[in-house]
This record gives C-alpha cells, sequence and structure tokens, in this order.
C-alpha cells in the first residue's frame, strides 16, 4: 500500500501538487460522465457522517453510492480509507479492490477527474495504480489528446509511486518542453534530477533559476555544480554571491568549503583518492578559520592523507581535551567555547555527551541545534531546536532555525508553522518571509507565496 510520508517527500509533492483537480473541460474525448446529482448526494450524505463520527452509517451510504452512482471510483476508494480507518469485512474489502480494478481498466467509465482522484489517494495499491497508469499511457498514445500535459502530470505521479523514477524523470523532462516557465514542473523536474544523481543536469536547470529563485536557489545551484564536479563555474558563482552580499562574514567562503567537501567525500567513496585530496585542500584553503568546515577538512588531511607522526600528535591533542570529562555542565560550558570559536563540529559532540545529563536544559538542546545547524546535520538540527522549544517557545531562534533546517530538507509542510510561529515571535524576521515565499510556492500556494514575497521584498527596501 502507498502512503506519503517525509523519506517519500519527492513523490508525495508530485501527488499533491501535480495531479491537481481536474475539471469538466478535461473530460473531453474520454468517452466518459462526470458523477450525476444523485451521485453526489449520495457521497456528500456519507461524507456528512464522516465529520459526525458514525462510520456505520457512513458505510451503509457509501455502498449504496458504490451501487448507484454512474461514476464509481469516488465511493470505492471512500470505502477503502473507511477500512483503514475502522475496518470492514475482509471479503467485502477484496471485492472492492477488485471492482476498482476493473472500473479503472474500463476507459469508457473513467474520468479524467477519477484519475486524479486515484494518483491523489493513499490507500490505492500498486494494481490500481497500474491499472490507472496504463490508462494513462493509452490516452498520451492518442495523438489527438487534447490536454497532454494534464495526462503527463498523471502519469508521473503513477510512476513515482510504483517506483518507477526513471520513467518519472522522462515524463518531467517532456513535461518541461511544453511548459518551460512552469515552476512547479521545473521544482518536481530538479527533485527528480537530484535523486537520480544527474547533478549536471541539475545544475543546468538551476541556473536557468537563479534570475528569480533568490539566494535559495543560488547556493542550491553552487551545491549542484559542486556535486558535478564543475568546481571552477561553482568558485565564480560563491564569488558573485559574496560580492551581492559582501561577504564580511565569511559565509560564502564557508559555502565553498562545504561544497568542496561535499565533493571531496564522494571522490573518495569512488576510489580518486588524488583528487579528492586535492578538494581537501581547497577546503581548507576556503574555510573561515575555526570553522567547522575548516575542522573537518583538517581532520580529513591529517587521517587520510597525513604522515604516522602527524596522526599521532592529532590524537594525543584530542585525547588531551574532554575525553575523559562526564559531568554535564562541563560538557555544555566547553561546547559553547568551542561554538563560539566556530569550532561547531567538536561542539557538536559535547553537547550530545552534555544532553544526557542536561536533557530537562533548554540551552543544551539549543546549543546542540544549533551547532548541527552549523555543520549541515538539517534532521538532527531540527529535532533538537523542537525540543529546545518545547522547554521555551518563548525563543524566536528556536522556531527560525528548526524551519531553516526542515526547508533544507525541503519538509516544506513541517517548516511553515515554525516560520509563522517566528514572525509572531519577531515581526521583523524578513529571511522567515523569504523561506515561508519558498515553501508556498513550491507547494503551489499562490496567495500566500505572494504575501511572504512582498514582505519580503519591502524589508529590503
Amino acid at each position: 500500500m502507498n502512503s506519503c510520508r517525509w523519506r517519500d517527500l519527492g513523490a508525495c509533492l508530485l501527488t499533491g501538487v501535480l495531479a491537481g483537480p481536474l475539471t469538466a473541460q478535461t473530460e473531453g474525448g474520454s468517452g466518459a460522465q462526470l458523477p450525476d446529482a444523485e451521485c453526489l448526494r449520495l457521497m456528500r450524505t456519507a461524507r456528512i457522517a464522516e465529520l459526525e463520527s458514525r462510520p456505520a452509517e457512513q458505510a451503509a451510504w457509501l455502498k449504496r453510492a458504490r451501487e448507484e452512482c454512474n461514476e464509481p471510483v469516488t465511493p470505492l476508494l471512500a470505502l477503502l480509507a473507511l477500512d483503514q480507518r475502522v475496518g470492514l469485512p475482509e471479503s467485502e474489502v477484496r471485492e472492492v479492490r477488485r471492482e476498482l480494478v476493473a472500473a479503472v481498466d474500463d476507459p469508457a467509465g473513467l474520468t479524467a477527474a477519477a484519475l486524479s482522484l486515484i494518483a491523489r489517494a493513499e490507500n490505492a495499491e500498486d494494481s490500481v495504480l497500474q491499472a490507472a497508469l496504463a490508462l494513462v499511457e493509452r490516452r498520451l498514445a492518442d495523438d489527438g489528446l487534447e490536454d497532454r500535459s494534464r495526462f503527463l502530470r498523471l502519469s508521473v505521479v503513477f510512476n513515482e509511486r510504483l517506483g518507477r523514477a526513471g520513467e518519472a524523470l522522462s515524463l518531467l523532462r517532456e513535461l518541461r518542453t511544453l511548459e518551460p516557465g512552469n515552476e512547479v514542473v521545473n521544482h518536481s523536474l530538479l527533485r527528480a534530477l537530484e535523486n537520480a544523481g544527474e547533478w549536471s543536469d541539475a545544475a543546468d536547470l538551476l541556473g536557468e533559476m537563479t534570475e528569480t529563485g533568490g539566494p535559495y536557489v543560488r547556493f542550491r545551484f553552487v551545491r549542484a555544480l559542486a556535486r558535478a564536479g564543475r568546481l571552477a563555474e561553482a568558485q565564480r558563482e560563491l564569488e558573485v554571491l559574496g560580492r551581492d552580499w559582501r561577504d564580511e562574514s565569511g559565509q560564502v567562503r564557508l559555502e565553498f568549503a562545504a561544497v568542496a567537501l561535499a565533493a571531496a567525500w564522494n571522490l573518495r567513496d569512488a576510489g580518486r583518492a588524488e583528487e579528492a585530496e586535492s578538494l581537501f585542500r581547497r577546503a581548507a584553503e576556503f574555510a573561515p578559520t575555526e570553522s567547522w568546515a575548516a575542522t573537518e577538512a583538517d581532520r580529513a588531511l591529517a587521517h587520510l592523507y597525513g604522515t604516522a607522526e602527524e596522526r599521532a600528535a592529532r590524537r594525543e591533542n584530542r585525547e588531551e581535551r574532554f575525553e575523559e570529562v562526564t559531568d554535564g555542565a562541563s560538557l555544555l560550558n566547553e561546547g559553547a567555547r568551542l561554538l563560539s570559536a566556530g569550532n561547531a563540529v567538536e561542539a557538536l559532540e559535547l553537547f550530545r555527551r552534555a544532553s544526557v545529563e542536561l536533557g530537562h536544559m533548554e540551552a543544551v538542546w539549543y546549543n546542540l541545534g544549533f551547532a548541527a545547524y552549523r555543520t549541515q546535520r538539517w534532521e538532527e538540527a531540527a529535532e533538537a531546536l523542537d525540543r529546545a522549544a518545547g522547554l521555551n517557545p518563548e525563543r524566536v531562534e528556536n522556531a527560525f532555525f528548526s524551519g531553516l533546517a526542515l526547508v533544507q530538507l525541503e519538509r516544506w509542510e513541517e517548516a511553515i508553522p515554525r516560520l509563522l510561529r517566528t514572525l509572531e515571535l519577531d515581526p521583523a524576521r524578513s529571511l522567515a518571509h523569504y523561506n515561508l515565499w519558498v515553501c508556498y510556492r513550491i507547494l503551489g500556494r499562490e496567495a500566500e507565496a505572494a504575501t511572504h514575497r512582498a514582505a519580503y521584498d519591502a524589508s529590503r527596501r
């Protein structure tokens, strides 16, 4: 059974955004009828019973709709959803599933709206999705199909849900040729390219999106260039960002060091040790002093490419510093000192150890979350900052950086309430508006996206 979880975010976003509502205008040529008034009445009555927590009555109305509706897919899917919530007799569920597959196999009886409903239904099983995909593919084979883009979107969703990522990627490429300016399609294609590891194509697409995408897209562009091995281009882009952002804080240099480190580890994993060493050295050169990237680059060079004497000296130095300390307060204080000095990597480990004893303190989770954020451990950052927010819901940074970490994970729906809470606590926090614009735009919620883009632009005047 298919269901949307955050680890399947790409497929879930495609399901919710690409398989949008279909209207009567998209039904032409299908040979099918829209649900009639009696069918709509029965489904509405079943919905009322659901809202009033009367599952037995809901089941009765859905069974009647199943028998009387001229469009059977909607009541059949509703019965399967009811089975998930309260349970129905297994023999009846088997029959519902059989009827649903039969309905999908009948192109004369299935509307495009019903196909869209199946695409969005979390309880649709693979057999139903496969039958729906076969029907969509037959429609796409028709040279006279008027709304090809709509059926390409549906085919993308069905292929994604069936685990056919390669087919979905090919369809998204075709869809973009039909709608090159569609931001939803662009972001869906970008996600598919990144998942497939096609970093050069992803970088090319991001390069086209940088004019309107803002700093988030530009940094993502740099990361894709680095992962594609196009480091000279990545460095040029970062130099441009440094001029635009006036890089007094070293953020752009840190970003370049981060993407160089990511590329270095990828090369190392691929057995290309000499090329990896060159990138570790570039990262060490560009990383701001005492930053987590500088620490990671130095460690990699010492442990992977250093002499035995260099490794021994480093090990001895590390053992002398807090290896045997177990007191939570001492670990917290030393971690705070390291974090203030820019050494987030070693600080993070001390905060983790401090949390065992001092897990009741907001300061532990806030510092742990911020150190994790600085080292781009987004999942750990979001979890720690959420725990800090539970202990102190009034600290704006807890909500803000948790929201930013979730944006990095592209968990848009989860990021939104944290960023909105940020604005409740600090209405002048312009980057919260910017990231809300990113979230709402990718989710297709254009009105809300426009509101936060306008607020962000106003804050920069």
